[in-house]
């Protein structure tokens, strides 16, 4: 049985590993990603970074996205946008249908 045919579950991963955004930068480069997921009416299902004490920072999201090529699409460019704002080489970017087995 596939559940949710008409959306799809999204995995979006960010880093800082490089460490080239100020702690400031990185608050602002998440809030922005996690905006835009809202702007395209994301329903966000879990979000969460590493923890404060290692060496790297990297956020994940993971929601529900209506399955339509063009809001798929225009989300992702507005990431590319946010991504080349904040000097990031990549923004980590996963889909697929979720199926209950």
């Amino acid at each position: 049985m596939t559940v949710g045919c008409d959306t799809l579950t999204v995995s979006v991963q960010i880093g800082n590993s490089d460490d080239k955004l100020t702690q400031r930068e990185w608050s602002e480069f998440v809030q922005s990603i996690g905006d835009s997921i809202i702007t395209y009416k994301g329903h966000i299902h879990f979000c969460g970074g590493s923890i404060c004490q290692v060496p790297w920072q990297n956020f994940c999201w993971v929601f529900e996205l209506e399955n339509n090529d063009m809001v798929v699409d225009a989300l992702r460019e507005q990431q590319k946008r946010i991504r080349v704002k904040y000097r990031q080489d990549s923004v980590a970017w996963l889909s697929g249908v979720t199926r209950f087995i």
